[in-house]
């Protein structure tokens, strides 16, 4: 299935060392895709866990919590922008996602590496590079992803399931046996990993 830009989603996501279990519920219910590993950098804030800022293959993109439902959160993307970006973008839906008020004080647009130069003043952010290597399974009603992350030395799977439909997550998180699991997502991992001591 694919969603329309401006779609909300409702998301299940868990992390773990070995997900191949679901993974394999995944594949006897559908085909997967594998897509070409990826090498994404986070932009972590510590003062929230209701946003999700990356750049990925020269775009910035920004996810927001829009609400919860039960075990599902609700995500809205109001922003999917190519380099160079906007410096209204970036005062107006980036640093706002991040939990900063600033004012950049120019106009025209930054590029990667002059945002990620900007936001390396601030003391509530860390970046993280993230390198995935992801297989997509279209169930019609839902995507479900199976992710394996490799994060500096470290090696992690996760598994996530997307749907505009809330109970059609919800069934397809049954049939696959991690609906008593509790939902973490990529802002939450990530805030943990960088920020607890």
């Amino acid at each position: 299935m694919k969603f329309a830009p401006d779609e909300t989603r409702f998301e299940f996501r868990i992390f773990a060392p070995d997900l191949s279990s679901v993974r394999d519920a995944l594949a006897a219910m559908a085909q997967g895709n594998q897509l070409p590993e990826s090498r994404e950098t986070y932009i972590v804030t510590r003062l929230n866990i209701e946003s999700n800022v990356k750049i990925r293959g020269g775009r910035l993109q920004v996810k927001t919590l829009q609400a919860r439902r039960g075990l599902l959160d609700q995500w809205a993307r109001p922003l999917d922008a190519e380099f160079p970006v906007s410096v209204a973008d970036i005062e107006n839906i980036v640093l706002p996602a991040l939990g900063l008020d600033l004012e950049i004080g120019e106009r025209g647009a930054l590029v990667e590496s002059a945002l990620l130069a900007l936001l390396g003043d601030q003391h509530a952010l860390a970046t993280i590079v993230v390198v995935k290597q992801r297989t997509l399974y279209d169930t019609a009603d839902c995507v479900a992803e199976f992710t394996h992350l490799t994060i500096g030395d470290d090696a992690i799977e996760t598994v996530a399931i997307e749907a505009a439909d809330p109970l059609a997550a919800e069934a397809l998180m049954q049939k696959i046996g991690i609906a008593d699991t509790q939902n973490d997502s990529y802002a939450e991992f990530l805030q943990r990993r960088l920020f607890q001591t």
